[in-house]
């Protein structure tokens, strides 16, 4: 009974701190949010309570099914007004949120478009090349990715060269692993305004994977690609690792043999190939003495 009680306790007081939020959190900028009152830590201090609360609401159930009832909304807003300070310090945190795997995905996926909003392209790409590699925020990448990219395109001209490399091999990776056409899609359309020699790459040949799949969308989409492929012989299209190099084997290529194993391997044969060498001597050799006169 008590703690039945403790339970209903934390829900009404969730509500209540919903009904007090300050309705024009996210309707400014930064100078509105200051004006309301919150600062960073008080927001990720009020955050932290209550994702407890939360999460003690019924621990009979999985902690991902506790942010229902307008959870999601609230703890959204206490993240957007996080975005809002722009406040660098709140990006480890926003990090941590972006991965919490107990949250909705959609949670996960505000926190880190915050954070994108908030840090700098460098580490933005950082943090995607992270949730792709995430396989329980892929279905949200989507999302996430739209925001990525518009924050590209708006800062593009003041990018370093090494960070552009870095979001082009993201990208790249993506078009040749993406496990869904959407994904794949969407970078295919931003390389090929940024990377001449990605047209007729090797990379983007993998794409022909999705043709004649899928819905008509999708096959208009990809159907081109394999027809402007099977025009362009495999030995003429151009393989990209020679300007990206940290890009990962491509699906075709043979698996890399381990430089120790392959040592190994020589040294073994060179000492089978002596064996064999000596073995031949010795029967000679016992031949010779048996064919010798006594």
């Amino acid at each position: 009974m008590t703690l039945q009680i403790h339970r209903i306790r934390n829900f009404i007081r969730l509500l209540l701190i919903v009904l007090m939020f300050p309705s024009g959190g996210l309707c400014g900028g930064r100078e509105e949010v200051l004006a309301n009152g919150w600062t960073l830590d008080l927001l990720i201090e009020r955050y932290n309570q209550d994702e407890k609360a939360v999460l003690a609401l019924d621990q009979g159930r999985p902690p991902s099914e506790n942010w229902g009832g307008g959870g999601e909304s609230y703890f959204g807003r206490l993240i957007g007004m996080m975005e809002k300070l722009g406040d660098r310090e709140a990006l480890p945190f926003l990090e941590e949120k972006s991965f919490m795997t107990n949250a909705p995905g959609i949670l996960r996926a505000r926190a880190a478009t915050a954070y994108i909003g908030v840090a700098d392209v460098g580490e933005s790409v950082s943090l995607m090349r992270k949730l792709y590699a995430d396989p329980s925020l892929r279905s949200w990448y989507d999302y996430v990715n739209k925001f990525f990219l518009q924050k590209v395109k708006a800062e593009e001209e003041s990018l370093t060269e090494e960070v552009k490399g870095d979001i082009c091999t993201h990208l790249l990776t993506i078009v040749q692993s993406a496990d869904t056409p959407r994904d794949a899609r969407n970078a295919d359309r931003f390389l090929l305004d940024r990377a001449p020699e990605y047209a007729n790459s090797k990379q983007r040949a993998t794409l022909v994977r999705y043709a004649n799949t899928g819905t008509e969308h999708t096959t208009n989409t990809f159907n081109p690609i394999k027809a402007h492929f099977d025009k362009i012989p495999p030995k003429q299209r151009i393989d990209l690792r020679k300007r990206f190099p940290d890009l990962p084997p491509l699906p075709d290529d043979a698996p890399a043999r381990n430089p120790v194993k392959v040592a190994l391997a020589i040294i073994a044969g060179v000492v089978a190939l002596a064996v064999c060498a000596v073995a031949a001597w010795l029967a000679v050799r016992r031949r010779r003495v048996r064919e010798t006169p006594r």
